[in-house]
């Protein structure tokens, strides 16, 4: 111990008396802190509004536009005025298509958007028949920079989504527009309410017709009464017919138009029944995913329970059962089947609290796991049995409900049209019977008992047809139906158009990309210090004098003493800097300076033990390896979508265990790894000194030859 206390006592007046190494090692303390400085700050927000609204993006429009009606639609310029709002990329609108294709091959441009001249009429080309898509072509210059076109491609989806969204919003609004007609049951002019009003009238008349018929029967032996009651009834008759056949010309023109409009109504309710079958599909595939990683953790000894985030899969249960649920209790009529959907429901929420439960436990490290698995699993396969429950009712419960509204509307359109029709025809034959007295008097009493049988009749079809037409209004399925039409058609085209709302939520947040980056940049300028300062300093010792008994371990770590000082001073000086002059985030800053301390102890010692017992070949060693973590470190890329070589030697790079450290000290800690990443170090620090002791006198005779030949060369240092 006096030995390394001696070689420690010389060192430091040896620096002390030399302004010149004085010099050298106040630049070996500043130049690695400058080097992670200004990388951090040159990485601080290159994704953000204020640098992206530099990278220049050419428009041009050559959209001719088209006339619908009286009304001029030119899309093209609507993108290019939505555009002007958007101040995320820095729009350059043009005049001209070559212009902006011409600046994106001379480089003035990063890319071009190109809007084709047919492109308002493509978009409405469906209404001919022949569907033509419009196109936007996109120019990019993938020469001027390796990320500015990653950052630039993202306006293709940009300008897909604005097209797309305005596109069905507008369908769906005129849409709704439209249904507004059969919905309103008024007296206003529609085919539901103003042919009730008709038909009530209609049936009121040939009640009429019935009463004077009865009267003419019972007149038949009085002439001079039938002359009267003839013209009477034949006045009562002409007028009905003329009613009735403006009625049959109204359903003729509007049941078309109604079928339409209930087909649609129809087409709706199976989509939303579509989505209600896809989102009990993947309420099952989640239950059967997490059932399956429970049963597969014994099987596979590599899978710990502490890598499966059941919070994640809770949460995406009960966000799936929350929007499938509300449908399902809309189309139920009756108390047994709200039951049915209740018990799921309450399954559901006890698997959601089973996996959290069993979350907590792992975090907290609780030692009745395992029955709150075994737990997890019983509800598990409760539930999904009363999934498959539920959804064997569809074909029983869901889908006739839906259907049977709509399908008794429908027949009440045809059953008008054809009453209608037969109404005018009969009551014309009743006409024609009573036109004169001299016809009349050759009709028998059998005649006329026929034409008022015949009219009774089409007074009880009729009867029941608006007795089924006014029952419709009381049906639930067809209320629901109602509603949906009635609602505002901007506002709910605006959800058709855009049904989901995206909530960010951020996990362990970072408030910018420079502290993102910093890890990274921050571990690596230590390294290099580490490095400058084994291609620096000496680590033989020269002057033994004073030195008894000397042996290697005590000349290895009394010359590394002044490295480590170096290198614990590049630290203090690089934290503070990020700390006060750049302004990384970090919530635990004492912890970060203590992971920095502590990889700069691990780095310098691992290359100076590199250098004192390989020389320059171990110079040349710690170059390598810095470049291979500088590439397959995960620093800048997520590790998965490295090259599988890089993905391999990951796991035993230093940088891998000291960046994941100091991520922790700057978006929050979870669990124990900020405490695993340091102890894996020691491995390092057991590494080094294996080196530095154990492998110096086998390499010592080879290191000498190799410090002989160089001095031979006459050039070598």
């Amino acid at each position: 111990m006096k030995n390394i206390i001696k070689i420690i006592v010389s060192d430091i007046k040896r620096l002390s008396v030399n302004v010149v190494a004085m010099v050298v090692i106040i630049g070996l303390t500043v130049i690695p802190c400058l080097y992670a400085w200004f990388n951090i700050l040159s990485n601080w927000d290159p994704y953000g509004e204020s640098a992206t609204s530099n990278l220049q993006v050419a428009v041009a429009s050559s959209d001719q536009g088209i006339v619908v009606g009286n009304i001029e639609l030119n899309i093209g310029d609507i993108i290019i005025s939505n555009l002007k709002e958007n101040k995320t990329i820095g729009w350059i609108f043009t005049d001209t298509e070559n212009e902006a294709i011409d600046g994106v091959y001379s480089g003035d441009y990063y890319a071009a958007i190109v809007i084709d001249e047919e492109f308002s009429s493509n978009m409405i080309s469906f209404l001919s028949g022949e569907i033509e898509n419009p196109k936007i072509v996109y120019y990019e210059n993938e020469k001027k920079n390796a990320i500015a076109p990653k950052i630039t491609s993202k306006v293709k989806t940009t300008i897909e989504r604005e097209v797309d969204h305005a596109f069905v919003s507008t369908i769906a609004e005129s849409l709704l527009k439209g249904g507004e007609y059969f919905a309103t049951l008024d007296e206003e002019g529609n085919i539901t309410g103003q042919g009730i009003n008709k038909l009530e009238r209609l049936d009121s008349d040939i009640n009429g017709v019935i009463v004077l018929l009865d009267s003419y029967i019972a007149l038949m032996n009085s002439t001079e009464e039938i002359s009267k009651a003839g013209e009477s009834i034949s006045d009562s008759a002409n007028s009905i017919t003329e009613l009735a056949k403006d009625m049959a010309n109204s359903a003729e023109t509007g049941a078309d138009e109604a079928r339409g409009k209930i087909q649609k109504v129809k087409d709706k309710t199976d989509d939303k029944m579509s989505n209600l079958n896809s989102d009990m599909d993947y309420l099952e595939t989640v239950l059967v995913t997490v059932e399956n990683e429970l049963k597969n953790l014994a099987a596979n000894h590599e899978k710990k329970i502490e890598d499966i985030h059941f919070k994640d899969y809770a949460t995406l249960l009960i966000d799936t059962w929350n929007r499938a649920y509300p449908v399902l209790t809309s189309f139920m009529d009756s108390e047994e089947n709200l039951s049915n959907f209740s018990d799921l429901n309450d399954k559901i929420n006890a698997v959601n609290n089973d996996l959290e439960s069993l979350q907590n436990s792992i975090n907290e490290k609780k030692a009745d796991i395992e029955s709150a698995k075994e737990k997890t699993q019983s509800d598990i396969r409760a539930t999904v049995e009363a999934i498959d429950n539920v959804r064997r009712q569809y074909p029983d419960v869901l889908s006739p409900l839906a259907q049977d509204a709509i399908n008794t509307t429908a027949k009440s359109v045809e059953e008008i049209e054809k009453l209608l029709n037969y109404s005018a025809t009969s009551i014309d034959l009743v006409a024609d019977s009573l036109d004169n007295y001299s016809v009349i008097m050759d009709k028998s009493k059998e005649s006329l008992v026929k034409a008022r049988d015949e009219a009774v009749e089409m007074e009880r079809q009729l009867s029941s047809l608006i007795a089924e037409i006014k029952s419709i209004s009381g049906n639930e399925a067809y209320q629901k139906i109602m509603e949906l039409l009635k609602s505002d058609p901007e506002l709910l085209s605006e959800f058709i158009s855009s049904p989901v709302e995206i909530s960010d939520e951020y996990v362990y947040p970072v408030e910018n990309n420079g502290s993102m980056t910093a890890p990274f940049y921050i571990v690596l300028s230590i390294w290099v210090g580490a490095l400058i300062m084994s291609t620096i300093l000496k680590t033989t010792i020269k002057n033994k004098e004073g030195l008894n008994n000397l042996k290697n371990w005590q000349c290895f770590l009394g010359r590394y003493f002044v490295t480590f000082m170096i290198g614990q001073t590049q630290t203090i000086i690089t934290v503070l800097g990020a700390f006060l002059f750049v302004g990384i985030q970090c919530e635990h800053p004492f912890y970060f300076w203590l992971a920095c301390a502590w990889t700069s102890l691990i780095y310098s010692l691992l290359l100076y033990s590199f250098t004192y017992s390989f020389g320059n070949v171990g110079e040349a060693l710690s170059v390598i390896l810095m470049v291979i973590q500088v590439a397959g470190a995960g620093g800048t890329f997520p590790i998965e979508v490295l090259p599988k070589v890089f993905q391999i030697l990951y796991k035993f790079m230093p940088f891998n265990y000291s960046m994941n450290a100091l991520r922790e000290c700057i978006a929050g800690f979870y669990g124990s790894t900020y405490k695993n990443c340091m102890l894996i170090l020691v491995i390092y620090a057991v590494v080094a000194m294996f080196v530095g002791i154990v492998l110096y006198h086998p390499f010592k005779i080879i290191n000498e030859k190799i410090e002989n030949s160089k001095e031979k060369s006459g050039i070598l240092i």
